[in-house]
């Protein structure tokens, strides 16, 4: 059975660990990163959500909320979805993220978007088969 919930600050460690399996090519700083984690448990405008089975983290997702004039209100924001690659293909994504969608439409989200890398095809076909479309190219720069 897995059960979702939201995060709390001794979830940092797993989720940590998830982290290191959605960008296994980027070098990851342990400090800033915990920082980012406990600074946004605090939120209201950021969910932070695990997935648990048999006491282990096996999921995270984290959705923004932010007020959108493209929106025209609010507008929820899936920044981070991954499951245990050891976990992977048994539902616990979707679970994920339909708690997301659920909170995103108590928060008064009119739309919840998201991103993922071109060469991510398995998590695209996921995210379709969720109902999302792709509507966008992402842009960004280093500061």
């Amino acid at each position: 059975m897995v059960e979702i919930r939201q995060c709390i600050e001794d979830d940092f460690e797993p989720v940590l660990g998830l982290l290191r399996q959605l960008w296994p090519g980027r070098e990851l700083g342990r400090e800033a990163l915990e920082e980012v984690f406990r600074h946004n448990l605090g939120l209201a405008s950021q969910h932070y959500l695990c997935a648990v089975s048999e006491g282990k983290l096996v999921g995270f997702c984290s959705l923004s909320v932010r007020k959108s004039l493209w929106g025209q209100g609010f507008l929820g924001y899936v920044d981070e979805l991954v499951v245990d690659e050891s976990r992977r293909g048994e539902g616990i994504g979707g679970m994920l993220l339909e708690r997301a969608l659920e909170l995103a439409k108590k928060d008064g989200c009119r739309r919840v978007e998201l991103d993922s890398a071109f060469h991510r095809a398995d998590a695209h076909r996921f995210y379709e088969n969720h109902g999302f479309e792709g509507i966008c190219q992402l842009f960004g720069r280093d500061i």
